[in-house]
Formats: structure tokens, sequence, C-alpha cells
């Protein structure tokens, strides 16, 4: 019996696709747990990215990660131009930041500095640049960054030493021999054997 609703005179490709898509509707998921981030099966989540539009996606994520991107769209979507949105998106990386507007430091007007700590995470060229790309989607479309730090605390051991050296010179005489002060010199050596000397007679 054929249960094909397709039209007898459909095409070859036309009852193949119908009957690939006939398929789905025997999908064991709710369509309400479909739209839902922490109830949509793993292999539907990069679709469910697309639908809430989430800025940043990285295959490589694990399955928490990706269910925390999804779910946080919504909120920085909500938020976006505001200080509240660009922090989130930098604490994603797991860096925090302390961010100052143009009237707090006498900046040129519509600009903001960015100072974002690290936390001995580390960061790489490419990170930088996907840094300024999150930043930019984020931040106000009125308000430009004039400077950006990146901070980090190095933690390790330092050794440091300090040597004393002493020494007195002794000249000694034969007996009944003095010398004449009159006359001093100071001299120097070179590793060819000459002398050079340089002083002058008192």
């Amino acid at each position: 019996m054929n249960n094909s609703l397709m039209a007898s005179g459909s095409s070859l490709l036309e009852q193949r696709a119908a009957a690939a898509c006939a398929s789905i509707s025997d999908l064991p998921v709710s369509l309400r747990d479909l739209w839902n981030p922490w109830k949509c099966p793993v292999k539907f989540l990069p679709y469910l990215a697309w639908a809430f539009s989430v800025d940043r996606w990285e295959e490589t994520w694990s399955e928490t990660e990706k269910r925390q991107a999804v779910s946080d769209a919504f909120w920085i979507h909500q938020r976006k131009g505001t200080v509240a949105a660009v922090r989130r998106v930098i604490e994603t990386l797991g860096y925090s930041m302390t961010l100052q507007e143009w009237w707090e430091v006498a900046d040129p007007a519509g600009t903001f500095r960015l100072e974002i700590d690290l936390n001995d995470i580390g960061i790489t060229e490419p990170m930088i640049k996907e840094l300024e790309r999150i930043i930019g989607d984020a931040k106000p479309v009125s308000r430009h960054i004039s400077q950006m730090t990146l901070s980090a605390n190095i933690y390790g051991a330092a050794f440091t030493g300090a040597a004393i050296v002493d020494g007195e010179i002794i000249t000694v005489y034969p007996p009944g021999y003095e010398p004449d002060c009159n006359v001093y010199y100071d001299a120097s050596a070179d590793y060819g054997g000459g002398y050079v000397y340089s002083g002058s007679e008192n």
C-alpha cells in the first residue's frame, strides 16, 4: 500500500525527497524540547544556535559549553550595546575586564578604554582578533575603543645572589730600604706583556 501523499505525476526526485522527509515525523523529540537549549539533542544544537543568532560558535566546544552559548544568546541580544553585554562576552572566554568611558579619562568623546585580565589563561594572536570581533558585536555602535590593554600576572620563583670580595695590597721591602715617596705611578698591564704607566711626579 502506498502511503505517499504526492501526486501520481510527481517526479522521481520529488517522491524520493518526500520519502526522506517523512522520517522527520518519527523523531522522538517534542517541538518544545527542540527549542530548549538544555533539552535539545546535541546533533541539533548548531541549528538552534543559528536560530538564536549565537555570535560565537566553536565545534570543538564541549556539549555543556555549546548549550551555555545558546542559552546566553537571548540575554546578550537583549543587552547589546551595554557594558553588561561587553562584560558577558569577555567572561565567556575566561577573562575579566575593567571599562572606563571617555568622560572618566578625558579621552575623545564616544570612546572607551578596556583593560582585560587574562587570568592565567593566556592568549594568542587569533584569540586577540576573535576578542576584538565579539567586543565589536556587543559594544554600542556609536562607541569606539581608544585603548585595549591585556594584562597578566606572572608568578614564579626568583633567585638572587650577592658576594663581597675584600683584599689588601702589601709591599715588602728589604731591610734598610726606604722607598722614594715623591714619585707615584698608576700602572696597568695588557695581555701582551707590555706595561703602560700613567701618572705624575709629585
